[in-house]
């Protein structure tokens, strides 16, 4: 479990802001937050984003969230269409849960968006990848590649539709500083090619965020991984990575799947400095 000395021998920061976004919330089995407990008991998680404010003006986002409203697709496809099959899963998701939404409610607009970040490619990270043509996409080259063959076991999360939409991707190979306070963290095991996001705030505190590496405060501990990891043993690596960097450099674990996300953190259009 190494730390990149390019990653943790900085304390400069580009950042100016960040802001969480509410995106909506989906209905799942307690079983896939922790395995094997609390099978048949249904429970309501948030979808959520982050928006990071930069002083040079490259704004990035990390996850783009659910499909957009009326979805268009230059190629005349209709991504709408794949939302039905998901559509059993969805508890909420209003117009002002829109991404699109969300980002006017600081002020800006899509095309202030200039670098995103999607943790993975499951269909509630990456539906409104098709708003953002103009940005520079950063991946990891594993997710990449696995999200085009997924495992048939491992392939119901990935809606092809939504993020092969014309888009050129930036293929990482692990960590990767995206600029001075923003690093990209490789966080394997929910899916092959997931990654996390560390970002240090202008006041100095980190902020990690999770993505699916950690589903609930519960899978902090030894005998609570998640439920629905590609492959649990580098699931419950990764969580142990997020959690001694956590602790050894401070800061907090945005949990971004956490059933109380809510009741810990405060959505946009609050911007944490």
């Amino acid at each position: 479990m190494t730390v990149s000395a390019s990653l943790s021998g900085t304390t400069e920061t580009l950042v100016k802001s960040v802001s969480l976004f509410n995106l909506g919330t989906l209905i799942n089995d307690q079983s896939s937050l922790t395995m094997r407990r609390g099978m048949g008991t249904r429970v309501e998680v948030p979808v959520t984003g982050a928006f990071i404010e930069m002083t040079d003006g490259e704004h990035i986002l990390f996850d783009t969230g659910l499909l957009p409203h009326n979805c268009e697709r230059d190629d005349g496809a209709d991504p709408c269409l794949s939302m039905k099959r998901f559509s059993e899963m969805i508890a909420r998701y209003e117009r002002q849960d829109d991404i699109r939404a969300r980002l006017a409610d600081l002020g800006h607009t899509p095309e202030h968006v200039k670098i995103v970040i999607n943790s993975h490619f499951h269909w509630d990270h990456s539906g409104g990848n098709l708003l953002f043509p103009h940005a520079r996409f950063l991946v990891q080259g594993s997710e990449y590649r696995f999200a085009y063959q997924p495992d048939s076991f491992a392939a119901r999360p990935y809606e092809r539709a939504y993020f092969d939409c014309d888009i050129d991707y930036e293929l990482l190979r692990g960590d990767q500083v995206v600029k001075p306070g923003v690093a990209v963290l490789t966080t394997p095991g929910h899916t092959p090619g997931h990654q996390s996001l560390m970002v240090r705030l202008p006041s100095g505190p980190l902020m990690f965020m999770t993505g699916d590496a950690v589903f609930c405060p519960a899978n902090l501990e030894p005998d609570s991984p998640p439920g629905n990891a590609h492959t649990t043993e580098q699931a419950i690596a990764s969580i142990a990575r997020l959690r001694l960097l956590c602790e050894f450099f401070g800061g907090e674990l945005v949990i971004c799947h956490d059933p109380d996300f809510w009741k810990k953190w405060q959505p946009a259009p609050h911007r944490y400095i």
